[in-house]
């Protein structure tokens, strides 16, 4: 085992499952293909990605993209690189980069949330000479980045400090890099991928692409190309403006009448939601502009609004004493204007009208197939490697994200799944019979049965555990019925909890050896967290996080079934995000091989037929009504 071990592996074995990946990662990277790799938590994916494809990179002059959705995940990338170049003592060159707002030392709270607005403040202070960082230059700052492989904040912190813009020194060392640690947006947000190439100086073709906890993907690519406007958002827009341009408020105004002319439709109809063509809003908005005093195209309605937020901090009404106020107007402004420049996109969206809010209107438009952004990425790169821990089925991911062999010619597409690395008597999978959140079994009863089952499974715990619910309304309506015991042990995720407070949920859970955190599926808590040293001894998850039959849901099924067929239709638009959820969250428990956990799903759909066919393989769950006593044989 030591004697064929690669070079660059800074272990002093490789576990099973980990030797098969990374063949499987050197065949694909030799041969310019892609590999979508379903690969359980302790398999050791980062390594066994990062070391044939840093080889293969060195050796022909490529660079490796490693792309994450999570901050937390470039730090594993950036520890592991730093573990293979300490082992191998290679002189390689590793940058790792965030968003540029993210990395600027002037960036406010408003450009950091609206990069339109931050990229044209950028522009103009690099245009009119007027930021010292970008005007500096300091050698030696590069030669560190060059030599040291930094974390991002490390790399931040180094650059303020010596007057340089973090993000300008770190791509102009990535030109030079043999592996780039970024964000998914980086390949997968087409303006930013065209800047940045040309910055490095690298085509697709030169890239090895590996994309980490790739289950997250085709939510992001969709993401990137959706976007929400509220009625209320074009109220506080149409405010806050009175008193600079009443012209424009004008606009705004006859913006807010096309959100009323929509509602009375649906009312008419009796709809909660509906269609909307994408030329109704754009002739509509175009209607307005032509009765203006000096008639504006929409392109120059959008850019008149941009410019109205960017100068409304020394312009506000009130001559910007009311910092939060002007800021409050500066954000309705930028998403009236953000909203109206991505309406008009090309790509095949949903767009569709909510009355779901009475008093609050919203108008939304999604991407439907997020295929038509990765698929030409996929057949350009050299190579491409996709992998999670939840990537199951890899077949679905292939389809969806344009990864399959009738659409990309030349490359070879092999598709994985991996068995846990995991001892059968380390992980316990156990499925509770009578028990459901199914909507029309939804009682209070049937809530104070779980919440019973939660604490009877709770006397017999060895250490923390964690309660996953399908949503915020779920979690409150069945916690209010668990016994007090549990109820003093507990620490309970809010829907408007930040980021911080998040945090420290997790540290009491990890300084309380007998804590239980109460979280929902799909949240930071149950997918973006890392729970170390085997926190989590037990882990329940309760019910499934299916969406309801809203439009969207309906539309993006239908577009699926058009594809692929009734049935894939229903699986890939309605069955498998939801089995991801609930994969994710009770894949918090074990991270390494030597790590103990029972995994309770606590519905009794995930025996049946199709939910036991969404789960992974290597899933053997147990049927009982005595959940209670495998974990107490469990931790005997």
């Amino acid at each position: 085992m030591e004697n064929d071990k690669p070079s660059l592996f800074p272990f002093s074995s490789i576990r099973k499952g980990q030797r098969e990946f990374m063949e499987d990662v050197k065949h694909a990277v030799e041969g310019g293909n892609i590999l979508i790799a379903h690969a359980p938590t302790g398999i050791g994916k980062t390594v066994a990605v990062l070391v044939p494809a840093l080889e293969y990179a060195i050796e022909n002059e490529k660079t490796v993209f490693f792309l994450t959705s999570k901050r937390s995940q470039h730090k594993i990338a950036i520890d592991t690189l730093r573990l293979i170049k300490g082992h191998a003592k290679l002189n390689f060159v590793a940058v790792d980069v965030t968003s540029k707002q993210s990395m600027c030392p002037r960036a406010t709270s408003i450009y950091q949330e609206y990069y339109s607005l931050f990229n044209e403040f950028c522009k103009s202070e690099q245009k009119n000479k007027r930021c010292r960082y970008f005007m500096k230059r300091d050698d030696e700052a590069l030669l560190r980045i060059k030599e040291e492989i930094m974390h991002v904040e490390e790399l931040c912190r180094w650059c303020t400090g010596r007057g340089v813009c973090p993000y300008k020194a770190a791509l102009e060392i990535a030109g030079s890099a043999d592996v780039l640690v970024c964000d998914y947006n980086y390949l997968f947000a087409v303006d930013i991928t065209e800047r940045v190439l040309e910055k490095i100086e690298r085509g697709l073709e030169d890239l090895i692409v590996i994309v980490d906890e790739a289950h997250n993907l085709p939510d992001r690519i969709r993401n990137n190309l959706s976007s929400e406007l509220r009625m209320s958002i074009v109220t506080g827009a149409t405010r806050g403006i009175r008193y600079i341009d009443r012209e424009m408020q004008g606009n705004l105004m006859e913006l807010e009448r096309i959100f009323t002319k929509l509602a009375m439709e649906a009312r008419r109809n009796k709809k909660q939601e509906m269609n909307v063509d994408k030329g109704f809003l754009v002739e509509e908005i175009e209607k307005v502009l032509r009765r203006r005093i000096e008639a504006i195209s929409y392109d120059e309605f959008v850019n008149s609004l941009r410019n109205i937020a960017k100068d409304f901090e020394t312009t506000g009404s009130d001559g910007g004493r009311n910092k939060y106020k002007n800021e409050l107007v500066q954000r309705n402004i930028l998403s009236v204007a953000d909203f109206l420049d991505g309406w008009r996109t090309e790509e095949k969206c949903l767009r569709i009208f909510s009355l779901s809010q009475q008093e609050n209107p919203s108008l939304c438009f999604k991407l439907l197939d997020p295929s038509v952004i990765s698929e030409p990425i996929f057949a350009r790169a050299h190579s491409t490697i996709m992998m999670s821990g939840t990537l199951c089925p890899t077949e679905m991911y292939a389809d969806v994200l344009g990864a399959s062999p009738d659409r990309i010619k030349g490359k070879e597409i092999v598709l994985r799944e991996y068995k846990s690395p995991f001892p059968d008597e380390n992980r316990l999978i156990v499925v509770t019979e009578e028990l459901t959140t199914k909507y029309t079994e939804r009682s209070e009863r049937m809530y104070r049965k779980v919440a019973e089952k939660i604490g009877e499974v709770a006397k017999y715990m060895r250490g923390g555990m964690a309660v996953f619910f399908p949503s915020y309304a779920l979690l409150k309506s069945i916690s209010a019925h668990l016994p007090p015991e549990v109820r003093r042990r507990a620490v309970e995720e809010r829907r408007e909890m930040k980021k911080e407070e998040k945090n420290r949920l997790y540290e009491m859970l990890r300084d309380n050896d007998a804590g239980i955190l109460l979280a929902v599926q799909g949240g930071s808590l149950s997918e973006g967290m890392d729970y170390e040293s085997n926190i989590l001894k037990a882990i329940i998850v309760v019910g499934l996080p299916l969406s309801p039959p809203t439009l969207e849901v309906k539309t993006i099924e239908g577009y699926y079934a058009g594809k692929y067929g009734a049935e894939k239709g229903r699986l890939y638009g309605y069955y498998y995000p939801a089995i991801t959820k609930v994969l994710q969250a009770a894949g918090r428990g074990i991270r390494s091989e030597h790590d103990r956990c029972i995994i309770i799903l606590m519905d009794y759909r995930f025996a049946r037929y199709p939910y036991k066919n969404c789960l992974p393989s290597d899933y053997n769950v147990k049927l009982t009504d005595r959940a209670e006593e495998f974990a107490k044989n469990f931790f005997k």
